[in-house]
């Protein structure tokens, strides 16, 4: 399927694959292992579907056990493609769901050619890890996210796909980005860390968590990029700077932000609107569904429990108390980052808590009295002490 072909590059979907064949030269920036970093002598960009996002395990020891060369073959030649002058990436999201977005502007067009998965892989830049590579393969990291300890060493693998699929499902956000203009290598690099902050800002914007701490993420574990843009030609000149000042980042940054907002979509079923909910805002301390599923246990009786359980998705997608609970969450990361200082933290946390239970209650007027009711309790964990705060609020809802 021919989804795009201009004066310098074709792109096709084909199955399992995604292909940018390139109809002249171009300078190329890569993440991939085999023919990676910066090149002047690739012909093709490819994005493929290396396995299902859960429970392929089977397929994923099988890549394990290929190594990254002779994936890398295999997985060209099943393409039809020239392993030698192919930069291959791979992900366990579905080519279908591959979102192409160009942005102009004067001379300049970017197009950026994204799949993206977040539900089993967010990551915050900083995040312990779990792994450690060495010259035989990877181990646990000795203070990995797992808490392992040196130990079995793993195979290096294709260096494509995401960790094993689990019931959780993959993620890897994936980006082709292709420039129209020839850039010098330095603004390629440039480029990258612009679409680096794009691709950041969009999972920013829909305050998606990180699987691996309290913060919100900022990628996936296994993100890859490719930017290419066309070697100069006679009377041609090259693109020096790809910044936040300048046009080529400015178009860089919208139409990488555009491609893999709608890409969460297609593939996640991620959209603003399904964010705007108490789980959404708090589930990365601990305030989600089972949390106040078990809350209301404890604090209600067995019908009014009952009640709330079957009530629970009107409950936690109320817009006033989803507000309350990302204004929450906020005071908890501001209080994790230093912004807050401890003196003030603690008041700050109960008083956005009280707010929360009073929006669910639908009376603001509750809020003195539920700070008061808090008050006792306010030592728990953030995420226990909305998840209280919920419950008590349904329960002054119906007093």
């Amino acid at each position: 399927m021919l989804l795009e072909e201009t004066d310098r590059y074709a792109l096709h979907r084909q199955g399992r694959y995604l292909v940018v064949a390139f109809a002249r030269a171009h300078r190329v920036l890569a993440t991939c292992r085999m023919n990676g970093g910066m090149s002047e002598s690739l012909t093709h960009l490819v994005n493929h579907q290396s396995c299902e996002g859960v429970a392929h395990s089977a397929r994923y020891e099988t890549l394990l056990g290929l190594g990254a060369r002779d994936y890398h073959v295999r997985t060209c030649s099943e393409a039809g493609l020239p392993p030698e002058t192919t930069a291959l990436m791979g992900t366990a999201a579905n080519m279908q769901c591959a979102v192409v977005a160009h942005v102009d502007a004067e001379d300049l067009r970017v197009t950026v050619v994204a799949t993206a998965g977040v539900t089993g892989n967010a990551v915050r830049a900083g995040d312990p890890a779990a792994w450690h590579e060495e010259a035989e393969g990877s181990r646990p990291a000795r203070r990995g996210s797992c808490g392992e300890t040196a130990g079995q060493t793993r195979s290096e693998g294709p260096g494509v796909v995401d960790p094993p699929p689990d019931d959780a499902g993959s993620g890897t956000i994936v980006t082709l980005v292709l420039i129209n203009r020839p850039c010098m290598p330095a603004c390629l690099v440039r480029a990258a860390t612009m679409v680096t902050e794009a691709k950041s800002t969009a999972l920013l914007d829909l305050r998606m968590p990180s699987l691996q701490s309290p913060g919100l993420a900022t990628g996936t574990g296994t993100d890859q990029i490719a930017i290419a843009a066309p070697l100069a030609r006679k009377a041609e000149w090259e693109r020096h700077w790809a910044g936040g000042h300048n046009t080529l980042g400015e178009l860089l940054g919208r139409a990488t932000h555009d491609a893999v907002t709608r890409c969460l979509l297609l593939q996640n079923g991620i959209v603003p609107e399904l964010r705007r909910s108490i789980c959404a805002a708090l589930s990365r301390f601990g305030c989600d569904e089972a949390a106040l599923r078990t809350c209301a246990q404890t604090e209600l009786d067995a019908p009014d429990a009952a009640v709330f359980a079957a009530n629970l998705q009107a409950i936690v997608h109320d817009p006033h108390s989803a507000a309350a609970a990302y204004g929450l969450a906020e005071i908890l990361d501001l209080v994790r980052t230093g912004v807050l200082h401890a003196e003030v933290a603690r008041e700050a946390i109960l008083n956005q808590a009280a707010l929360l239970g009073a929006a669910v209650a639908l009376e603001p007027e509750q809020f003195t009295a539920l700070r008061t009711e808090l008050a006792p309790h306010q030592a728990l964990p953030g995420g226990s002490l909305a998840a209280l705060a919920v419950v008590r609020g349904f329960a002054r809802k119906w007093d």
